[in-house]
């Protein structure tokens, strides 16, 4: 089943990235979404690379390493997928039919991937030697990503391209706020995750 969902994650993925390409070109890079989909897209491409390879030996098996990247990117796929339900839909005035969910490459990188990714990974895919740390450097993508959007934001180079990010519209204060909720939030994000693998599934 991991196998099968992990193969709809990369058509599903590939599709995204078309959509956002022709939407932003190149900019979309700037976007946590693309970025943290981009991520789930290279995962799920490892662990079926690694899953044929191991199928070919006779039996299928999980590359530590991927697993592990696998739990990175789900992290932050979800991650993205609460900013939209908690942040930017209230934002946009709770309009639940905005194309933050369902139109272009947000249904694919906002809705599905976020939502199939999870699914697969915390009800049928294998985590070879889970340790807690393994949910603490979970967060570190998304504060490289805050880092450097952050001071982008502040030097004039970029704007946004969240509103939370746009320091100069809003006091430090706010800024300060925004960082501790989005890194913490995705900090909690990857311990909820983790805390269901070891209590719901067997962890080689």
């Amino acid at each position: 089943m991991a196998f099968c969902l992990n193969i709809i994650l990369i058509v599903l993925g590939i599709i995204g990235a078309v959509f956002s390409f022709k939407e932003n070109q190149f900019v979309m890079f700037k976007y946590y979404t693309q970025d943290s989909n981009f991520l789930g897209l290279l995962s799920s491409i490892l662990f079926v690379i690694t899953g044929i390879s191991s199928l070919k030996a006779g039996k299928l098996k999980t590359v530590e390493f991927v697993s592990k990247l696998r739990f990175m990117a789900v992290c932050c796929m979800c991650l993205t997928f609460l900013v939209v339900i908690f942040v930017l839909i209230p934002i946009a005035g709770f309009d639940w039919t905005c194309w933050y969910l369902f139109k272009g490459s947000s249904l694919f990188y906002h809705t599905l991937c976020p939502i199939i990714g999870f699914v697969s990974f915390a009800a049928f895919e294998d985590v070879v030697n889970l340790r807690f740390a393994n949910a603490c450097f979970n967060a570190i993508p998304t504060v490289i990503y805050a880092i450097i959007t952050i001071t982008l934001n502040a030097l004039y180079i970029i704007d946004g391209p969240y509103a939370f990010l746009k320091v100069h519209e809003q006091s430090i204060l706010m800024s300060v706020i925004w960082f501790i909720l989005i890194v913490g939030g995705s900090w909690l994000i990857a311990i909820l995750i983790y805390l269901l693998k070891k209590k719901n599934l067997k962890v080689n």
